[in-house]
């Protein structure tokens, strides 16, 4: 598994489960604003949206080969959720195209989400650990 599939299991306890197709809803958090300077509501509306596009809380991942899985309940979201030095925008951007991929389900997909430059930049800053 490479570094990036890593760091976004390691996300899974986030609240990032893929398989299911986008929402087209944005959470109501700053794209502006540091992921290090969310606030527990920031966090449960950013764990909603994730959620939203997956199918919900507890949701089973439809891609096997797929990097993370939502989380149990939006307690366990916010409490794990990272703390990182990057923006909401680009966190966004990076789980949309994880979802993405994910939902898509092939193996250049997947490989395409791990080399994403976005997604590199977000795991790089520590919001997969």
């Amino acid at each position: 598994m490479t570094r990036i599939a890593t760091m976004i299991l390691a996300a899974a306890s986030l609240a990032l489960a893929l398989g299911c197709s986008s929402s087209g809803s944005t959470p109501s958090v700053e794209g502006s604003k540091p992921i290090s300077a969310t606030t527990m509501a920031d966090k449960a509306s950013l764990c909603d949206w994730f959620v939203g596009m997956v199918g919900g809380y507890g949701a089973t991942a439809t891609c096997q080969d797929g990097f993370i899985e939502a989380p149990a309940s939006q307690a366990e979201c916010v409490s794990t959720f990272p703390n990182c030095a990057v923006t909401v925008g680009a966190f966004e951007a990076c789980i949309e195209t994880i979802v993405s991929a994910q939902a898509t389900c092939t193996a250049q997909s997947l490989a395409a989400a791990q080399s994403d430059a976005t997604c590199q930049m977000v795991g790089a800053a520590g919001c997969f650990n």
